[in-house]
């Protein structure tokens, strides 16, 4: 039994997972993929992003990785251009652009080292229901094995789906 399960595990799974497990609550996170892994996406991460990175201690293992400061922006649409940059936040006076496959597994490690148990190559086929509500997933990992888990929060975080 876990307090919380978190269906999908990239940007918003992750952080979502560990911010819980660091507050003590018992997390379950899984999805589909295994890490690393691309999957289609914008790569930019604006200064407020960053900042959150930051105060998770996870922006210098981003900049760690060798992905280059971007100081300088041009945006242009139609008759609209805009050159230059925005003034730094929280000291942040660049934006990066990691590929997935890096910024993902900064985040699904940093949840497993807050204490989140990850499932990688798990695929949720259902959900467990009790009296109206959601209480758990079943699914099967990637070998085939059907698994169930249960807990009284249920987070969608696998985008679309």
């Amino acid at each position: 039994m876990y307090d919380v399960i978190v269906v999908g595990a990239r940007v918003a799974g992750s952080p979502l997972a560990m911010l819980l497990a660091r507050k003590g609550y018992r997390v379950l996170a899984v999805d589909r993929a295994s890490f690393p892994s691309d999957t289609v996406s914008t790569h930019y991460i604006h200064q407020a992003g960053l900042s959150r990175l930051k105060d998770w201690g996870l922006l210098e293992k981003v900049i760690a990785t060798g992905c280059p400061p971007i100081r300088h922006l041009n945006f242009s649409y139609t008759d609209i251009a805009l050159d230059g940059f925005a003034d730094p936040i929280d000291g942040i006076d660049a934006v990066y652009c990691p590929r997935r496959t890096v910024l993902d597994k900064i985040l699904i490690e940093a949840a497993a080292a807050a204490g989140v148990e990850v499932i990688e190559r798990f695929t949720v086929t259902d959900l467990v229901e009790h009296d109206g509500r959601v209480v758990g997933i079943r699914g099967t990992e990637g070998d085939g094995t059907a698994l169930e888990f249960r807990a009284p929060i249920v987070i969608g975080a696998d985008g679309a789906n």
